[in-house]
């Protein structure tokens, strides 16, 4: 029985040596596969946050447009009364009133 042993000393390690020539390419390849994989999904998660940043500032600033617009047709109406009673008061001979 102690023969048996000490002949499966040299397979065990002839055995082992072969697996770990064998082995270690396929999972230094497959280490290099599982790592670009995880920096190209946070690298999407990265694109995400930012494509969410770029949205909500889009979007502020379209809120800041439309608000500007509405300020612009307001102070434009106001205008456009103010030169319709200075024509009109002009046209009659009354002198325009102060506003």
């Amino acid at each position: 029985m102690e023969e048996f042993f000490f002949a499966m000393i040299p397979i065990t390690l002839f055995l082992t040596a072969g697996g770990v020539l064998v082995l270690r390419p396929l999972t230094k390849r497959l280490g290099l596969l599982m790592e670009s994989t995880a920096r190209a999904k946070q690298a999407g998660a990265v694109d995400q946050e930012q494509m969410a940043q770029l949205k909500l500032m889009v979007e502020t600033q379209n809120l800041k447009i439309e608000r500007m617009e509405q300020q612009i047709a307001f102070t434009e109406s106001l205008l456009e009364a103010r030169t319709a009673g200075f024509l009109s008061a002009r046209s009659t001979g009354a002198p325009p009133r102060e506003m």
